[in-house]
């Protein structure tokens, strides 16, 4: 049973953008109160501001969890075909310049002769043991 959460998704918006904006007022309103009033009223005007900035969490949080899906879904219709498109071009310009992995440089190694590590060709010392190579 699949249930249809569009309604709550709609009233967590309808909620949480005007707790955003009451937020913000409360929050610059207590920013001007203080630079206005001083340290006279600074008690009362922390906790104005304290409390805008709570309303501004609890309404991103809510209009955040309210886009989750219609996120979600722009990604999987929209958003995947179009990176799946760009790689595959980006696939065919590396083949098209002769950057593919069978033309890559082959590395050569040596064995150490104290200890039998493989080392790249150009060591002098190796790299396990520390002994000229």
């Amino acid at each position: 049973m699949i249930k249809d959460y569009s309604r709550h998704k709609t009233a967590m918006r309808a909620i949480g953008i005007p707790l955003l904006i009451v937020g913000i007022i409360l929050l610059m309103y207590g920013f001007i109160s203080f630079a206005n009033e001083g340290f006279e009223q600074a008690f009362k005007n922390q906790m104005i501001t304290l409390a805008g900035g709570v309303l501004i969490l609890i309404g991103f949080a809510l209009v955040g969890i309210s886009l989750v899906r219609p996120v979600s879904r722009y990604y999987a219709t929209e958003a995947s075909s179009a990176i799946t498109t760009a790689s595959h071009a980006m696939g065919k310009g590396l083949k098209e310049s002769g950057l593919n992995s069978s033309q890559a440089k082959q590395v050569v190694k040596v064995k150490c002769k104290h200890c039998g590590y493989l080392e790249s060709e150009d060591a002098e010392y190796c790299s396990k043991c520390g002994k000229k190579i």
